[in-house]
């Protein structure tokens, strides 16, 4: 039987990659579970056949519940690849026996509140498993899944060519286990780097020009009217949900829009500086950026410390990234005006420590919470020539993270909340309110069109 699938951009990155565990992240309608049937059979017409010619592997299905497993999961499978022409599906066991020519293909279907079905998961011997809509799935069983794959075929059989997992999902929640997963960030911190080797796959909004899958939804199917905020924000531009915990102080961030794709590279010139934000205390964070002559700020790098001194962390972690990358450029440092202040211990200030490192450090021209919002604000909403007038180097994990509501208001007294995230948004602010000040994008004047929007392809 012929069966017409193209994948969209996404999934086909998707489908492309072999890292042990992928997840692909998008809106609703967007094609992420056909992707994921369709990965079972283009992994399991992959495996080598065996001495009598035929591909076999087995794979595992995962969904929360009964019912989920039941109406959205296996009926898009059987819908794709119905039984009779490709195999055989046993509904009291829920196992397909995927049959077309010489591959074969054992998939178990699984609903993980069946108590039974989480313990016989020790039991399994797998080629690979999916987690559909992994974001509701517990990581003790991504972790349990983990050790089950890459037992089938067996050895004597040729193994398994290919093995590992995968999952699909509407964005799960900021704060919880998947979202650090996904974005690599360490779930005992929730800032620290976490080399997990996973590949993440970001589908567009539904509501962008580059959204995938339309051509297959009604008409309206992306409509935002009568939606909650939330429910827009997740389901529709797929991006991360926010925390209960409060609402993100940067609100107009868009990491679709204000995340550059590529390195950004700074001007050196010897003339023009690149600035570093500093937040200091036993948490120094600092942001690196430069205003660009067209007037956009653009944010190269950053730099974090977990209970660490000023004068360590810029010999140990600031100086040579500075050396690494922009030693040809005048650095200039803004920094908290506390930072000028005398500790008890020490007769320097935090300034005092910095300017003996060899570097030009200012304390900022005023520590307003609003000003200082304002400031970062100001850029978020602003357009140059049609582009953002806010752009942020992708290896700028933490701060990402940081904007897209991990900085955010506390609920109850409505105040910033101080928290992981807030030393790095401080460092940004630090950063910003200088280039808002100073203007160094006038040091070399070009006529540009620059425009102010409440939000920039969203609402």
């Amino acid at each position: 039987m012929n069966i017409d699938f193209t994948p969209s951009k996404t999934c086909a990155g998707f489908m492309n990659s072999d890292a042990k565990m992928r997840v692909l992240m998008g809106p609703v309608g967007s094609g992420k579970s056909v992707a994921s049937c369709f990965e079972i059979v283009r992994r399991a017409s992959q495996q080598t056949p065996s001495q009598d010619g035929v591909r076999r592997s087995r794979a595992a299905v995962v969904r929360e519940t009964v019912r989920q497993l039941t109406d959205t999961t296996i009926k898009t499978f059987l819908d794709w690849f119905p039984p009779g022409p490709c195999g055989n599906f046993m509904r009291t066991t829920k196992t397909y026996f995927f049959k077309v020519g010489d591959v074969e293909c054992e998939i178990m279907f699984r609903a993980l509140d069946d108590a039974d079905d989480v313990a016989n998961l020790n039991s399994l011997e797998l080629t690979f498993a999916w987690f559909n809509e992994c974001r509701d799935i517990n990581p003790e069983i991504v972790d349990a899944m983990s050790k089950r794959i890459g037992r089938y075929p067996s050895a004597k059989d040729g193994g398994p060519s290919w093995f590992g997992m995968w999952g699909d999902t509407n964005p799960p929640t900021m704060d919880t286990w998947w979202y650090y997963q996904m974005e690599k960030l360490d779930p005992k911190d929730g800032v620290s780097d976490n080399d997990n080797g996973w590949d993440v796959f970001k589908q567009p909004s539904g509501r962008s020009a580059l959204a995938e899958n339309v051509e297959n939804l009604p008409d309206g199917y992306y409509d935002t009217q009568g939606r909650s905020e939330e429910y827009v924000r997740v389901f529709i531009d797929g991006e991360y949900g926010l925390s209960s915990a409060g609402q993100p102080v940067y609100k107009y961030f868009r990491p679709d829009y204000h995340m550059a794709q590529n390195t950004l590279s700074p001007i050196i010139n010897g003339v023009r500086p690149v600035i570093v934000g500093m937040d200091l205390g036993l948490t120094p964070a600092a942001v690196i950026g430069q205003q660009d002559p067209r007037g956009r700020a653009l944010i190269f790098d950053e730099a974090v410390s977990f209970d660490m001194g000023i004068q360590r962390f810029v010999r140990t972690i600031l100086r040579p990234l500075i050396h690494d990358r922009f030693s040809s450029a005048p650095i200039v440092i803004v920094v908290d005006p506390a930072g000028t202040q005398r500790a008890q211990t020490d007769e320097r200030s935090a300034v005092d420590i910095i300017k003996a490192e060899g570097f030009k450090v200012f304390p900022a021209k005023t520590n307003s919470v609003s000003a200082r919002l304002s400031a970062v604000d100001d850029f978020l909403m602003r357009q140059v020539d049609g582009d953002a007038a806010f752009l942020v180097d992708p290896r700028c994990s933490h701060l990402k993270s940081a904007m897209m509501g991990g900085y955010r208001f506390h609920p109850k007294n409505g105040n910033v909340e101080k928290n992981k995230h807030s030393h790095i948004a401080e460092a940004l602010q630090y950063l910003m309110l200088h280039i808002h000040s100073v203007g160094e994008g006038a040091l070399t004047p070009q006529a540009r069109e620059v425009k102010r929007v409440a939000a920039v392809g969203w609402t």
